[in-house]
């Protein structure tokens, strides 16, 4: 069957329920909802880790997804993808910043050996994501194990009885409670898991009489149904042991709307109800997915109730939100559903060379996807191998599929996703499903502000790294100014480029792709393609690289001990601690750590900024510090405004005649002529005083003796100066002059190869002992939908299960997840 296409489909659509002419309001949204699709469309990143958790030592690899997050096809934005990892105090203590021209970029990171136990964040993003806020971010919880982490006694593991009264939400279908009109009502635990301890209440008005009740059951999820009569309100009542713990419900509205939704085999169906004189006349209804126009409705009738049907078969998989506006068109319910559509990939994985597998022994794997009509399907995957009795599987914990098609469009984080996409108990699922779509909101953005501003777009997406700034007088009042510049890269060969500022004084080079840092110099003047060029009254300010995004300590954080949480955990870290050690003998450039115990408070966001100034400075102990953003206002002139004040420090005039214009200034400290530095760079005084107060960090003045010492000759005292920085500083100045500026850049990081032994190129009865936790990883396998992927590896000394675990997506934006196992005899 011919597939309808969209614009078809929303025009069948609109004769469908449209009979009078589209109103403005209608209008501004599908005109909206076109330009979020097709211009301001957002980026989603997932990432496919080769583990769930691991110990200090060992290595995370990584896969990142980058897609179009309405098409979930590759971005045609951005290029380049950041990933940190943060640790429980919102550090962020690594950091890869990588480049990609496809659907997918590969990465790792190296836990450090002495990494403390806890639950690290994984977070990735693009700057184009910083458009919208933060929790748009991928993120992921990584649990990771001391190297000396204590094993647990199996006997003593049962988890401590939760005595703090539960946090109850309850959530009105479609948004509120209406006097007189029926309604569901979810109930819902907060950060309750799968296997949620049930909780059992009564629902009453507030003179005691019971209404109804309610029991909660997987995911701490209920529901119960109230017709509010006017002037009452109502509240849930649980008994704790003897004593009863009152929850109010929300309170009811006098007049309003009621939208219930459900989906059958064949159907949405959505019924509105309202109580107000002017019944539903001129009220419209809008669904959207990811952005998408699915359907309008507008209702010209005077009526009370609305019975709408929209067929399935025009919907996509994945999260539908149905907003309903009333006649002065604001908005006034909303409701989400999950689509579920037939499985549209059969993914299978087959080994090719023999049925039984032995240790040490060659492994050929061929992995097939095709559609419903039995063909090839070109995508791209990631395929881990691990073992199965020392990581258990979890059948219901997240992966590419239910990322992109339900959590990263709701509002708020679902416990094991996969739970809904498993076989078993299809119509209980479904239930609970429905139950979780009325305890969320959509994400991707608020109506009421999307229809009355046009998405901002502050963040522009990057191609490739660009070095960028200003060219400066070099003389008071040090502006912008017109100048030629000149690029130099100094790396495996030489690499130069001319180019002019526009009028007020900004250059731009780029975009450049490269995974070293290189050496680059950068000029700036007059006359620079002549023999006599002038660098003498120009200076050059470079745009900082942008700040890391701030981190929202939102994490849901285990209420449990984690230990208590995962499975054979007693195993697991004595195998990997004995793995750490083995790769450790067998690499003479390290050598191992004695255990160390460390202990401590967690330190202030004050204290964490202090101490990354002090790893910036040469002095441990400057006579005087000046934090500009401690002074509040500033204003735009330079330093010398700042330490106009400081004890000892004296700021004038020149002496004699001659010295009458603007420029003609000397600072003293303790009657005597410092020395001038710029992020640890030698400068004369009239390159410091063209940094504006804006671009300043802090001011370490030194005066003479033990605070200047580290800077050597410079007897008479130093006044340092350092600028703000954006992310990890990875631009570090080594000269500047006037006119010029020599700078290290780091470019892209590159990823390390995942090492596994073939044994068919090493005596397998001598090398070493070969104990691997994941077998083998490969990230960015691509298909052409013309032959089946082919991969292989060699087992190890281990015999058992293995899970085989591929995640990828096809080209046509549909995401895919697939477990097997292999048996190692």
């Amino acid at each position: 069957m011919k597939k309808i296409p969209l614009l078809i489909s929303i025009f069948l659509l609109f004769l469908t329920f449209s009979f009078s002419g589209i109103s403005g309001l209608k209008i501004l949204i599908l005109n909206r909802l076109n330009e979020y699709t097709s211009e301001k469309y957002p980026e989603k990143i997932y990432i496919h880790t080769d583990r769930p958790y691991y110990t200090a030592g060992e290595n995370i690899w990584f896969d990142a997804y980058l897609v179009n997050g309405v098409s979930h096809k590759k971005s045609e934005k951005s290029k380049v993808i950041y990933v940190e990892l943060i640790n429980e105090n919102n550090e962020v203590i690594s950091e890869r910043k990588l480049f990609t021209e496809t659907i997918s970029a590969e990465g790792d990171f190296k836990l450090p050996i002495d990494l403390p136990e806890g639950n690290y964040l994984l977070r990735a993003y693009t700057n184009y994501m910083r458009n919208q806020p933060r929790d748009y971010f991928f993120k992921k919880e990584i649990p990771v194990f001391a190297i000396n982490s204590e094993i647990l006694d199996n006997k003593n593991t049962a988890l401590p009885e939760n005595t703090e009264l539960p946090d109850i939400g309850f959530y009105p279908e479609g948004g509120y409670l209406v006097d007189g009109l029926n309604n569901k009502v979810a109930v819902k635990i907060k950060g309750a898991a799968l296997s949620a301890t049930p909780v059992v209440g009564i629902i009453e008005d507030t003179e005691g009489n019971k209404i109804t009740d309610f029991k909660t059951h997987e995911f701490g999820l209920g529901f119960f149904y109230l017709q509010p009569e006017p002037g009452k309100e109502y509240r849930a009542v649980i008994s704790s042991g003897d004593e009863n713990i009152l929850y109010p419900l929300p309170i009811p509205l006098s007049e309003g709307y009621v939208m219930n939704a459900s989906i059958t085999e064949k159907e949405v169906v959505i019924n509105v109800t309202t109580n107000k004189s002017e019944g539903l006349k001129n009220v419209l209804i809008v669904g959207q997915q990811r952005g998408i126009a699915a359907f309008d409705y507008t209702h010209e009738k005077i009526s009370n109730t609305i019975l709408l049907k929209i067929p399935k078969k025009d919907l996509i998989e994945g999260v539908l939100d149905i907003v309903l506006f009333n006649g002065t068109e604001k908005p006034v319910a909303e409701r989400l559903l999950y689509i579920e559509k037939e499985e549209k990939l059969a993914i299978s994985v087959k080994k090719t060379n023999g049925f039984n597998t032995y240790t040490r022994d060659r492994v050929n794997l061929e992995v097939e996807i095709k559609n419903k009509l039995g063909k090839l399907v070109p995508g791209t995957f990631s395929i881990s191998v691990t073992d199965a009795e020392l990581i258990k599987p979890n059948s219901n914990a997240e992966n590419i599929k239910t990322y992109l098609l339900l959590n990263s469009d709701l509002r708020g984080k679902i416990k094991s996703p996969n739970y809904f996409f498993t076989p078993g108990d299809t119509i209980k699922k479904h239930q609970q499903l429905d139950l979780i779509m009325l305890t969320h909101g959509w994400s991707r953005f608020i109506w009421q502000e999307f229809l009355e501003n046009s998405v901002r777009q502050e963040f522009k997406p990057e191609d490739g790294i660009y070095i960028s700034g200003h060219t400066i007088n070099a003389k008071s009042p040090f502006q912008n100014k017109f100048s030629e510049t000149k690029l130099t890269f100094r790396k495996k060969g030489f690499y130069q480029e001319t180019d002019n500022t526009n009028n007020i004084g900004y250059f731009s080079y780029g975009p450049f792709v490269f995974h070293d840092t290189i050496d680059v110099f950068l000029q700036a003047g007059s006359g620079l393609s002549t023999e006599t060029p002038n660098y003498s009254d120009t200076n050059i300010k470079l745009v900082p690289q942008p700040q890391q995004p701030t981190i929202i300590p939102d994490r849901i954080i285990n209420p449990f001990n984690q230990k208590q949480e995962i499975t054979n955990v007693e195993a697991f870290i004595k195998k990997t601690r004995n793995n750490v050690f083995r790769d450790f003998e067998f690499d003479k450039e390290r050598e191992q750590l004695a255990e160390v115990q460390i202990k401590g408070k967690a330190k202030t966001q004050e204290e964490i900024a202090e101490i990354k100034r002090e790893k910036r400075t040469r002095a441990f102990a400057p006579s005087h510090r000046i934090v500009v953003d401690d002074m509040g206002q500033h204003g735009g002139g330079d330093f010398m405004e700042l330490i106009m004040h400081v004890p000892g420090v004296r700021v004038g005039r020149k002496y004699g005649d001659e010295n009458k214009t603007s420029q003609d200034f000397e600072i003293n400290l303790r009657g005597l002529k410092p020395a001038f530095y710029l992020d640890n760079i030698k400068v004369t005084l009239p390159v410091a005083r063209s940094i504006s107060q804006a671009n300043i960090d802090f001011i370490d003045v030194l005066n003479i003796g033990p605070a200047s010492a580290a800077y050597g000759l410079e007897a008479q005292g130093v006044i340092a100066i350092y600028t703000k920085q954006g992310r990890g500083n990875k631009l570090r100045v080594t000269d500047r002059k006037l006119g010029s500026i020599n700078f290290k850049l780091e470019g892209f990081y590159s990823t390390r190869e995942f090492y596994a032994p073939d044994y068919s190129l090493v005596d397998r009865n001598r090398s070493r002992e070969d104990k691997r936790t994941t077998l083998f990883w490969q990230p960015n396998i691509i298909t052409h939908g013309f032959q089946n992927a082919n991969v292989y590896f060699y087992t190890s000394d281990e015999k058992g299960r293995f899970q085989i675990d591929i995640e990828g997506i096809t080209n046509d934006g549909i995401p895919f997840h697939n477990t097997s196992i292999l048996e190692v005899e």
